[in-house]
């Protein structure tokens, strides 16, 4: 009889030892089998970014000009600037520049008052009147032309001077291939150096830029102007592209 009772104690001691059932009497979970982790299971990738540049030869030109004119009375100022607005711009047509654009883009009539301090009143002593142009070209080497032409005329202010190429579309796609090929180019040195070959794009995102036109800052003298021809050099447009890929890194290549 002890002998049994022996044998019963030392059963249940090893069932308490192999994790049976405890003080609230229900049994431990068993442990879940092991799983390869997130890395083993998924391919590795790669991101990288790529830029590319392409310079446009700009084929069309703009200049703007303006004619100030000033009389005691608004009515003078306003029509001594359109009597030499007139003039310039009959000078300008006459020129027979190719593709030629004429737009007004900005007249304005303001008194002018008297600065004495003294007087508790400002008061009128003039009047100002200007009136801006703008001339579009078809060729850029006529836009010294153009300001010789409406200086001579009767032009007394250089406002501006941009160049533009009409279009960039051949430009934009020539960056944008170039930028696909330097963050191709850039992931397969990396791929190649990690011990891998390069895989398939996973995603990509990028695009090219629309250049504005290439403005310039014009300080010249009028007398030089009428003298001589007016030298232009005219620069080129940069059209920009940038893009972000993401590449799956291939097979091993060794090891």
């Amino acid at each position: 009889m002890k002998k049994r009772i022996v044998e019963a104690t030392l059963l249940a001691a090893a069932v308490s030892a192999c994790g049976g059932p405890g003080a609230s009497g229900q049994a431990a979970p068993p442990s879940p089998p092991a799983t390869p982790t997130q890395v083993e299971t998924q391919p590795g990738w790669i991101q990288v970014n790529g830029a590319g540049s392409v310079d446009v030869a700009p084929d069309r030109a703009s200049v703007s000009f303006a004619v100030e004119t000033r009389s005691d009375d608004a009515g003078g100022a306003a029509q001594a600037n359109a009597d030499a607005m007139d003039a310039v711009l009959r000078a300008i047509r006459a020129a027979d520049l190719p593709g030629l654009e004429l737009r007004t883009f900005g007249y304005s009539l303001r008194p002018e008052y008297s600065t004495n301090n003294n007087q508790r009143t400002r008061e009128i002593i003039a009047y100002t009147a200007y009136n801006n142009v703008s001339a579009t070209v078809a060729d850029v080497d006529l836009v010294g032309r153009i300001i010789d032409v409406a200086i001579g005329a009767g032009a007394n202010r250089v406002a501006g001077l941009s160049f533009f190429a009409s279009n960039t579309e051949e430009a934009r796609n020539e960056a944008m291939a170039a930028a696909v090929r330097d963050a191709t180019a850039e992931a397969r040195i990396i791929a190649e150096t990690l011990g891998y070959r390069l895989g398939v794009p996973l995603e990509v995102n990028g695009g090219a830029s629309r250049p504005g036109p290439l403005m310039m800052e014009q300080d010249m003298s009028f007398s030089r102007a009428q003298a001589a021809p007016t030298p232009i050099e005219a620069g080129n447009q940069t059209v920009t592209a940038s893009v972000s890929i993401r590449f799956a890194l291939g097979p091993r290549t060794g090891g």
